[in-house]
């Protein structure tokens, strides 16, 4: 892949008034400067194996492709051959890919480098490999909690041995599991599946987990809980996660909105995966938990409450009363619209939230409609202070609290970022390796990449003086309600991970740098960063995207998720893996971060 002219970017100042008046405004250190690649870099120590190795195929292979992406390592100091022509397309530290046509039966590559030899067989005819045999059930119905009506079908399913008895039992009921498909061999993993009606029960009852027995000895459950609500009685759900998007169907044809943490509604149709909620729209069914016990639905409002936050970053406006019904919100240019769901105002919590709005420092007016058990809120903004973001959350024992945050101000000097906080969420971790770069699993795989970025992007954050809320600093998995309740105070919200494709193609064709985003206010910190760390590295600006991460779902500040580049790139995954790569990258999101305050 032809790459841009890397620009030196050894020192970013900061522009501030102190300029104009002929004050001189010192660059930004990091530590020992910020042209300091090991106070940035020293704790990165991601190896890759320097001598002649081949990662794909690990052996032998049979394949039915016409062609196939060879992969390893090398000593980037040698010439490197395959079949006695010079591989051209390698990183910085070694790492290669070549993508070979295959001819119909055996085929023999030959890869030298000094003294050293890989020879490579890949079989072209029908694959006759031996089918790896498993001795336990997987893959158990429900994978999360969920909920159906009685009369409703429930479909069990689980990966057993082929020819296996599969019972599942569920309540006070039991079902015998069939075999989809006949295999070739007895033992391997097959997918055994079982129907059943969801009897009648008073409510919604929970009947727990379904313990699925393995040829009558062995018994393994469900992560997931069955919940059955019966003929007349409402089906109550309430948002578990953090934040969860909500479809304009159940095709999944468009967002339309996301729904917070608390919020509870009822179920008006389930469709596969999905909640139909009776105040519109469909969510997933694993970000809902059903509940078996009343809950009040609709919030009277009697009063209006107003008042700053104790760091003084921002206000609260407040909506007390004993039910979370579900809350929809969006910010544009010209103000904040917050509708909640089966919700009354009083004339005097009306007339309270207009008085309150009048002493805002973001907030010009409020407008209030209501209308078919909504209440409308349309804040309009003032223009004396940005609203940098916002958040919905609901009170311990019900009501709901608007949160505007305020844009946050740069400082003079060599520490700009002073008294601004950001989130910096290294991607996967611990048991989930996230992708495997082309030297395979004997390397630096992504959560170990991603880590070692986060903690130099730290670095270089804090150089700046800004105050850092890293989700992970080891390698763990934190889970994501845990990686984004614990960042809720931050101004920024920086996810960092790595790309891939499939190695069926050749991936030394697929490169570049991309954000993603969701809310508006997400977009302007998307595009710089996309535009930085390409520019910084010399990658693709492939731009900034609009999707629903989870991570990406943030109102309270700019949210987003950076691939940085391609694992599945030789010469990206080596500059991913440098010191120099990382401290280019650090250097690109630090300089970013300031731009996006300017």
């Amino acid at each position: 892949m032809q790459k841009k002219q890397i620009k030196n970017r050894l020192v970013s100042f900061v522009l501030v008034l102190a300029v104009c008046v002929g004050v001189s405004v010192a660059p930004a250190a990091a530590q020992g400067g910020y042209n300091d690649l090991e106070a940035i870099t020293g704790h990165v120590s991601l190896t890759i194996p320097q001598g002649l190795t081949v990662s794909r195929p690990s052996g032998q292979i049979t394949t039915t492709d016409a062609a196939y992406f060879i992969a390893g390592t090398s000593d980037p100091g040698l010439p490197l051959t395959l079949n006695g022509q010079e591989v051209e397309q390698r990183g910085v530290r070694g790492s290669f890919g070549v993508y070979v046509a295959l001819d119909a039966g055996t085929n023999r590559f030959v890869l030298e480098q000094g003294s050293a030899r890989e020879e490579v067989i890949i079989v072209r005819g029908n694959a006759s490999a031996e089918a790896a045999t498993t001795t336990v059930i997987s893959r158990m119905a429900p994978a999360y909690d969920c909920a159906t009506f009685s009369g409703e079908t429930i479909t069990l399913s689980c990966v057993a041995p082929s020819g296996a008895s599969v019972t599942a039992s569920i309540g006070n009921r039991q079902v015998t599991l069939e075999q989809s498909a006949a295999t070739a061999k007895a033992g391997v993993p097959a997918t055994f599946t079982a129907k059943l009606t969801a009897g009648e029960v008073s409510g919604t009852k929970d009947l727990g987990q379904v313990v699925y027995t393995l040829n009558g000895q062995t018994d393994f459950e469900s992560e997931g809980r069955v919940y059955i609500t019966g003929s007349g009685s409402r089906l109550a759900v309430q948002v578990k996660n953090d934040a969860t998007v909500v479809y304009s169907d159940a095709q999944r044809s468009r967002f339309i909105d996301t729904a917070k943490l608390g919020g509870i509604d009822t179920v008006k149709d389930i469709n596969g995966d999905l909640y139909e909620l009776s105040t519109g729209g469909w969510v997933p069914r694993e970000a809902m938990q059903p509940l078996t016990e009343e809950v009040p639905l609709r919030l009277s409002v009697e009063q209006a409450l107003f008042g700053a936050t104790d760091d003084g970053n921002g206000e609260v406006y407040s909506f007390p009363g004993s039910a979370r019904p579900m809350v929809r919100s969006y910010q544009d240019s010209e103000k904040l619209f917050v509708r909640l769901c089966n919700t009354t105002m009083s004339s005097d919590a009306v007339s309270e939230l207009k008085a309150a709005v009048s002493n805002s420092r973001v907030f010009g007016g409020v407008a209030v409609s209501q209308k078919d058990g909504y209440a409308d809120l349309t804040f309009q903004l003032s223009g004396n202070r940005t609203l940098w973001g916002y958040d919905i959350t609901y009170g311990r024992e019900g009501g709901i609290n608007v949160f505007a945050k305020y844009k946050p101000s740069l400082q003079q000097g060599s520490r700009p970022l002073a008294g601004i906080t950001i989130a910096v969420d290294a991607g996967h971790g611990g048991s989930d390796p996230g992708a495997v770069g082309v030297p395979g699993t004997k390397a630096a795989m992504e959560k170990d990449i991603n880590l070692a970025t986060a903690i130099a992007v730290q670095k270089r954050l804090e150089s700046l003086g800004a105050t850092v809320l890293m989700t992970r600093s080891e390698d763990e998995n934190p889970p994501i309600n845990d990686r984004m309740q614990g960042t809720v105070d931050a101004d920024l919200f920086i996810s960092l991970h790595c790309n891939s494709i499939s190695y069926d193609r050749d991936t030394n064709k697929a490169g570049g740098t991309e954000v993603y985003y969701y809310e508006d206010q997400s977009q302007r910190l998307a595009q710089i960063l996309a535009a930085n760390v390409a520019d910084y590295t010399g990658r693709t600006n492939r731009g900034a995207k609009f999707s629903a991460f989870r991570v990406t779902l943030n109102t309270y500040a700019p949210a987003v998720l950076v691939e940085m580049g391609f694992l599945t790139n030789p010469a990206e995954y080596d500059s991913m893996t440098s010191r120099s790569g990382i401290f280019r990258t650090a250097n690109a999101v630090g300089d970013g971060v300031l731009a996006v305050f300017r």
